[in-house]
């Protein structure tokens, strides 16, 4: 039942178990913790605050509402300076310069090459059917592991 040989290949593992243990065990002596005590200026300031009240509950909100509005305020100004900004340097007009994009590429590209609609009409097929088998891949995967409560009717004595 218990090989002799796995005793002899264990027992140094177990005397190493042993001294690591012993080692883990040590306390400070006593003349180091009252070194490092009289290193601490003082004591009672410490005691002080650990004794010092949290503050009411009412003026935790008021500074949490008071954040919350100087946040606001702050993304509110950002917001008219990047707006007023974005106007001045047109940035409103490069984006829907950059939206109409696609449009005008695919207008030349039929212009250049007629056949190209056919391969377009077809890479918009593939696309629409990938979308439906995404999301068809994201149901199963939803519900693959859902199973519904089962209320027991056991009842403990």
């Amino acid at each position: 039942m218990h090989d002799p040989s796995e005793a002899s290949t264990r027992d140094p593992e177990d005397a190493l178990d042993r001294v690591l243990r012993q080692e883990l065990r040590w306390e400070a002596p006593a003349e180091v913790t009252a070194c490092l005590l009289g290193l601490i200026s003082s004591s009672a300031v410490w005691a002080e605050t650990a004794r010092r009240p949290r503050p009411q509950p009412w003026y935790s909100t008021l500074v949490l509402i008071l954040t919350a509005v100087a946040v606001g305020l702050s993304l509110a100004v950002a917001w008219q300076v990047l707006g007023t900004l974005g106007a001045e340097l047109g940035i409103v007009a490069i984006l829907e310069q950059l939206r109409a994009a696609p449009a005008i590429g695919l207008q030349r590209l039929y212009e250049a090459l007629p056949a190209s609609r056919q391969v377009v009409a077809v890479l918009v097929i593939v696309r629409e059917q990938l979308h439906w088998l995404l999301l068809a891949i994201m149901l199963w995967l939803a519900l693959d592991g859902w199973q519904p409560r089962r209320l027991s009717t056991r009842q403990t004595p």
